[in-house]
């Protein structure tokens, strides 16, 4: 079962130093790196809290280019198993490298099949591990809560978000601003909850409605909650 410190840092948006980029077919994609996957494995589950197990492996290709180098890929299926929450994620990915020497090429091959199949497997914990990154590179947390916890986390504030009773239709984009109020919450950030404030008046969006209830009221309620938090 999770601490309440795991359950919290779980559901915390993603630090964006965290997140590495690379092009592909002309788009910039976000993604995080495998050694970056471990280390936050060890810093929520603790050492020896998790392990990685490759439960199958197998060669995909082999040929040897015009430039005498080895192109290989192997297919991997990894498991990730978390002990104290007797949970376990299995995932498969194919790794290729393209190297001169036939050794090197099967061993690095190997080694990104592994690595690609991990982060595949470990973002099912998800925004830590890279999940809000499939949501066009966000960093804001997108799973909010789980229905397994009955009671909030002990010192957590209160949620920013309540579902809509008033029967008010929202406006096209206010759950952006929301998003933001809610990263800033969770880092405890009240100089960005007030750049915010300023960023709302000046697009006069103050007035817009989430949830039955005003933007101008809900950076309220953000303000109160970081000061709560902090106390």
């Amino acid at each position: 079962m999770l601490t309440n410190a795991q359950y919290e840092q779980l559901l915390k948006p993603l630090n964006g130093s965290r997140i590495a980029k690379r092009s592909q077919a002309g788009r910039s994609l976000s993604y995080l790196e495998a050694w970056d996957v471990k280390a936050h494995l060890i810093r929520i589950f603790g050492f020896g809290g998790w392990s990685a197990e490759v439960i199958g492996s197998h060669m995909a290709f082999e040929e040897k280019n015009e430039k005498a180098q080895w192109n290989v890929g192997y297919k991997v299926v990894l498991r990730l198993s978390i002990p104290s929450l007797n949970c376990t994620y299995t995932e498969a990915a194919v790794g290729s490298a393209s190297l001169p020497q036939r050794g090197e090429a099967h061993d690095m091959a190997v080694k990104t099949a592994e690595s690609d199949a991990l982060k595949r497997a470990a973002i099912n914990l998800g925004t830590q591990f890279g999940l809000s990154l499939y949501n066009d590179g966000a960093t804001a947390d997108v799973v909010g809560k789980t229905l397994d916890r009955d009671t909030p986390p002990e010192g957590a504030p209160a949620p920013l978000v309540t579902e809509n009773s008033g029967g008010v239709q929202d406006n096209p984009g206010a759950g952006v601003w929301i998003e933001e109020m809610k990263a800033s919450i969770s880092e405890g950030d009240t100089i960005n909850l007030l750049a915010i404030k300023q960023r709302m008046n000046a697009e006069g969006v103050t007035d817009w409605v989430y949830g039955g209830v005003t933007l101008a009221k809900w950076l309220d309620k953000a303000v109160a909650n970081v000061g709560k938090a902090s106390a």
